[in-house]
């Protein structure tokens, strides 16, 4: 039909054909403009189903304006000839403009929501599109889409039109007929039903999933298999594939495709809406005020934080009076003391710590309890308190001088009272701190034998175990602390921490998430999901968690893990005015400076990160003076001074790392960067193999610098991909 002329059309080229006609490109002489033009073929016009779909189309298409649906101009016959008149649409179709990994997360939400902003404009119309495919949707230069092809569209009838009318509105085929696309059809499509708005979202959930990880959920070898899997399959979740797309994407996109409509989501504007509201929180950055001035103090107090990569964990308190007040059990002494005043300020104190670890929050609880300790120094109770209070301090910001005390407050109050709870409590968690394990156990196993209704004591064996590299019990009695704990949630942060210590990183998340619903501004839960989502590669999950904890104070850690988040999406400028933000809160925070030199690495700036990392092996040394002997700070520690060119010291570094965390996936991951800094690459890919097989991050070997000349080598992708299916 090239260059022949219907009516005031002339046809200039073949733009493509389907099932419903040949579209071509065409110019309007009468109001000179290009368009495009569906023509139905003779063979097609004289078979009555084909004609009814065309006409189908055609009204479909007159009842939607919307910018994200292509516009029909006229619906035209001449000379047999039927055909429509549309808008000329310049691009790609969405299956062509994906490209193999699937796009980017700001891409997606560009595509996403537009797409199911046309489907709720055609569904408030009372139109099911019933062949939504990549196939079917163009995506303009400008970066637009568009939604067509209506053929195998069903349209509601008028409220005033009777069911038998109804009818005429579905395709003329005999009954159980399959109409649409086998890869993108709904399982009440694949059953013989007709479906009805619903069935455009799956078949929606399916396109969002091929353009998050550039294959389909559904696949086979042949349509037969195909069908099998979209009735049978339940698909592998978006963000398990691609680590940088958020968890709440991967959920949207779940509901959509869940095979009981009933479960399914309900309505494209609903998800449309979802979209908005995500886009809106991942995207939206708020700006850190500047820090309140500290007041002057006699001893800077180093926050102790864990790191992964550059990736910060705050070290858990682990022991507290809880999060949320709960029944103390039938066999534990209620902490009540005869001095009035004494007790309140004990609750003030307890109040404080509910409100998270935070150090405004642990400050003001110090406070209480020393005035508490000023006034009656002699009661079992005010001196076991404030002896667990501080070995949980301890743990978070160490003090040369406080195991002393912590030791001297413990022993007082078990001289008044052997059987003092806190006290206890206090003596475990400082023999682990000090490495005293037999200590630590015979206080734990105290504790379960005097206390058998209370967690606190198989939290404490628990962590013990964990020492002791005797995992499966450790998991075993930290369980037994959670389900004893009902709503106090400070067992639950304790398993939750072991599980993310033995890479089991999803367990982990879900444990957090689990606190959260309970506690939604624990400090703690809020930061070390941020970690484990930064760990996954799901920075944009992080960002809103971490954005909340800034709310709760501007304290250095949840600084430090933002500005981690912003070196992992490449954001390097604002990674390093935030890792500044830090220094400026802590001056000798290592992890800052850590920081600091991977970004000024990533930015060319040499002199800048080298002068960082010199700063950065101080500061680790001098929390480890502190602390003694650290997995995490000796791992990190190793890594700079690899970096530094000090690989003798930096393999002993990770040597000792090792011998104190034999399972830590995140010490494997330190030694491997840290041997193949060294040039040493069949000891980092056997390190590497190690901490992947323990569950650590893949995607954290992926964004190393460390890697980044390795990526594409044949040892390096076997055993990043291994065990995956």
């Amino acid at each position: 039909m090239i260059g022949e002329i219907l009516g005031h059309y002339r046809i200039l080229e073949k733009l493509g054909e389907g099932g419903m006609g040949e579209v071509y490109l065409a110019v309007d002489h009468q109001l000179d403009r290009r368009v495009a033009l569906k023509i139905l073929p003779q063979s097609m016009a004289e078979d009555r189903e084909r004609l009814e779909r065309f006409r189908r189309e055609a009204k479909a298409l007159a009842c939607l304006d919307h910018p994200n649906i292509i516009t029909i101009h006229s619906v035209e016959t001449i000379t047999d000839h039927h055909f429509l008149v549309m808008e000329l649409l310049e691009g790609q179709t969405l299956g062509d403009f994906l490209p193999k990994q699937g796009v980017s997360v700001a891409q997606f939400f560009e595509l996403a929501t537009p797409l199911a902003d046309a489907l709720a404009a055609a569904h408030e119309k009372g139109i099911t599109h019933r062949d939504l495919k990549p196939s079917n949707i163009i995506v303009t230069k400008n970066q637009r889409v568009k939604v067509l092809d209506f053929g195998l569209a069903r349209l509601k009838p008028p409220p005033e039109e009777t069911a038998d009318t109804e009818d005429t509105t579905e395709p003329l085929t005999g009954h159980g007929q399959l109409m649409g696309t086998i890869p993108y059809m709904a399982p009440e499509q694949l059953k013989g039903s007709r479906g009805d708005s619903r069935s455009d979202l799956f078949s929606l959930g399916v396109i969002l999933y091929q353009m998050a990880t550039g294959k389909r959920p559904f696949r086979g070898g042949n349509a037969i298999e195909v069908q099998s899997a979209i009735l049978r399959d339940k698909p592998v979740p978006i963000d398990s594939i691609r680590r940088d797309m958020p968890h709440h994407v991967a959920r949207l996109v779940a509901m959509c495709l869940h095979k009981d409509p009933d479960r399914r989501m309900q309505s494209a504007k609903d998800l449309r809406n979802e979209l908005v509201d995500l886009k809106l929180e991942l995207t939206t950055q708020d700006r850190l005020p500047p820090p309140a001035p500290e007041r002057p103090r006699r001893q800077r107090t180093l926050l102790i934080v864990v790191t992964m990569s550059i990736m910060i964990v705050a070290l858990v308190g682990i022991f507290r009076s809880g999060n949320v007040p709960k029944p103390p059990a039938t066999d534990t002494p209620v902490s009540q003391v005869s001095n009035q005043q004494v007790q309140s300020l004990l609750d003030q104190a307890h109040l404080a710590e509910l409100r998270g670890d935070l150090k405004k929050n642990l400050d003001e609880a110090e406070e209480r309890y020393e005035r508490a300790y000023e006034i009656d120094p002699n009661d079992p109770v005010v001196l076991g308190r404030l002896a667990l209070f501080l070995s949980r301090r301890q743990l978070m910001q160490p003090d040369s001088d406080r195991p002393a005390r912590i030791r001297e407050l413990s022993d007082a109050s078990l001289q008044r009272d052997p059987a003092n709870l806190h006290a206890w409590l206090a003596l475990g968690n400082l023999g682990l701190l000090e490495d005293e394990l037999t200590t630590a156990e015979d206080a734990a196993v105290r504790l379960i034998d005097s206390f058998p209704n209370d967690p606190g004591g198989y939290s404490l064996l628990g962590r013990v175990r964990m020492r002791q590299n005797r995992l499966d019990e450790a998991l075993t009695e930290l369980r037994k602390g959670v389900s004893l704990a009902g709503i106090d949630t400070q067992p639950r942060i304790v398993l939750a921490r072991a599980l993310w210590d033995l890479g089991s990183t999803n367990e982990a998340a879900s444990e957090y998430e689990k606190i959260l619903q309970y506690s939604p501004n624990d400090p703690s839960s809020l930061n070390n999901l941020a970690i484990i989502y930064g760990q996954q590669g799901r920075y944009l999950d992080a960002i809103p968690l971490l954005r909340r904890l800034l709310n709760l104070s501007k304290e250095k850690t949840a600084a430090i893990n933002l500005a981690n988040c912003y070196f992992y999406l490449g954001r390097f400028e604002e990674a390093i005015a935030t890792y500044n933000l830090v220094l400026e809160l802590d001056p000798g925070s290592p992890t800052a400076s850590h920081g600091l030199a991977d970004a000024y690495e990533k930015i060319g700036d040499p002199t800048q990160s080298r002068l960082f990392l010199e700063k950065a092996v101080t500061g680790y040394d001098e929390v480890l003076a502190i602390t003694g002997p650290h997995s995490f700070y000796l791992s990190n520690r190793a890594v700079c001074a690899a970096k530094l060119g000090s690989f003798t010291e930096a393999i002993d570094n990770v040597h000792e790392a090792e011998r104190l965390a034999p399972q830590s996936s995140a010490v494997h991951f330190k030694a491997s960067e840290v041997y193949a800094l060294a040039g040493n690459w069949e000891s980092a890919y056997d390190y590497m193999e190690r901490s992947i097989q323990n569950g650590y991050s893949r995607q954290e070997f992926e964004n190393s610098p460390v890697f980044a000349s390795h990526l594409d080598d044949p040892e390096f992708r076997r055993i990043l991909e291994s065990g995956i299916d």
